[in-house]
């Protein structure tokens, strides 16, 4: 597996690439949940140039994420979608087609959240 980090924003985007073994969980992990490596609005896991992923893969990030809601999915292919779908128990990881879909979303989120907080600052005035 290949992993390469960008981030826009405050997003950050991790394109996947290669193959996606039971190995490479811990280390996926271990990179979407560490504060120094991560930080602002979120994290979006593209898929786009993975061949292959083990599905214990998407078990671990399912559990993650019932904890950090913070991560979206992207770049599905049908064949990973299909695992994906083997494995998806509780249907809460949101699923993108592509990553810039995902950082819209993100974006729009962020703003229905500042914008209902301005509306709570001003209320008492």
């Amino acid at each position: 597996m290949r992993v390469d980090r960008t981030e826009y924003e405050g997003v950050a985007l991790l394109r996947l690439s290669g193959e996606v073994g039971f190995c490479d969980a811990p280390r996926l992990l271990g990179f979407i949940g560490d504060p120094a490596r991560l930080s602002g609005d979120g994290c979006i896991i593209d898929f786009q140039g993975v061949e292959h992923v083990n599905f214990h893969v998407f078990e671990l990030l399912e559990e993650w994420f019932s904890v950090h809601p913070d991560l979206l999915v992207s770049g599905l292919n049908d064949y990973i979608l299909d695992i994906f779908a083997f494995v998806r128990r509780k249907d809460v990881i949101p699923v993108f087609s592509d990553w810039r879909k995902a950082y819209r979303f993100f974006k729009a989120e962020n703003r229905k959240l500042s914008a209902s907080s301005a509306r709570g600052l001003f209320a008492s005035c």
